[in-house]
């Protein structure tokens, strides 16, 4: 997973596997989404908020979603050292 805690008012958490926008597009949801991820040996990663059909579906940067946990997943705080 991909944590972006600075360059934004907020935490993204998004599954690591870089997409196309096509296929990016396909994974998301009023609650899950989309993120153009901008990469430079100068600046780093930087996430950038995709805003449906204002993004260039041409864009040749990389893109990931927000992560999703699998159905099942517990929803209280994992224990210390858990692997869940």
């Amino acid at each position: 997973m991909l944590h972006q805690k600075h360059g934004l008012p907020f935490t993204v958490t998004a599954d690591a596997e870089r997409l196309t926008p096509a296929q990016a597009a396909t994974r998301t949801t009023r609650n899950r989404l989309a993120w153009c991820l901008r990469e430079s040996k100068w600046a780093g990663a930087r996430l950038v908020e995709v805003l449906g059909r204002l993004h260039n579906p041409a864009c040749p940067w990389p893109h990931v979603v927000d992560h999703e946990c699998p159905p099942g997943t517990p929803q209280t705080p994992k224990p210390e050292g858990a692997l869940w």
